[in-house]
């Protein structure tokens, strides 16, 4: 079995007085070396933006969302508005609060053909979301009609439409048809205040 040396012997080499041998990079070369890469990768990226951007309105011709012709066709206007509790909405059911949820939606439900728009039938969302809305509305005070039975009490609200509360009884209020029309109408209000266009 041979017998290598525990430590390796090394020499040092001696330094060649050869002309050719190049002097150490400059410090503007240095920070070249590192910052090729990153430079390369930042040209690629705006180059994939640039390409992506132009392909994709191209495609977007069929795409009206917040967009042209819906935008210019139906010119509507946004008007500052603070949400308050409107009783017509918030009661329980009757032939007047019904007529007024009915008064919401447009004929045929809002649904609608245009040539430019939606040349195949459609519906704005914010139509049938008032209508889904509605619906459980109905549902719930007719599944629940000792919700109804309790009466309707005119309370004096605090500045968000809740009603103030002086027991600790009265905090567990789902049963509150107060408190159940407020919701009903504070989720109405929202659905109109920021009607999908889709």
């Amino acid at each position: 079995m041979p017998t290598w040396p525990k430590y390796p012997r090394y020499s040092k080499v001696e330094q060649e007085d050869d002309p050719i041998s190049e002097s150490p990079p400059s410090r503007l070369a240095q920070i070249w070396q590192r910052a090729r890469v990153h430079v390369f990768y930042v040209t690629l990226l705006i180059l994939v933006a640039f390409i992506g951007n132009h392909t994709s309105t191209r495609t977007s011709k069929d795409e009206y969302y917040w967009a042209e012709p819906v935008k210019s066709t139906l010119r509507l206007k946004t008007v500052p508005r603070v949400f308050h509790l409107d009783l017509d909405y918030a009661r329980p059911p009757d032939a007047t609060v019904d007529a007024k949820w009915a008064s919401l939606l447009p004929q045929m439900g809002g649904f609608f053909t245009h040539p430019a728009i939606s040349p195949k039938e459609s519906c704005f969302a914010v139509f049938h979301q008032i209508h889904c809305l509605d619906m459980v509305r109905q549902a719930l005070y007719e599944a629940r009609p000792d919700v109804v039975e309790q009466g309707w009490r005119e309370v004096e609200d605090d500045d968000d439409g809740h009603r103030r509360r002086d027991s600790a009884e009265d905090n567990n209020h789902i049963h509150d048809m107060y408190h159940i029309g407020h919701c009903f109408d504070l989720i109405r209000q929202a659905l109109m205040c920021t009607p999908g266009r889709t």
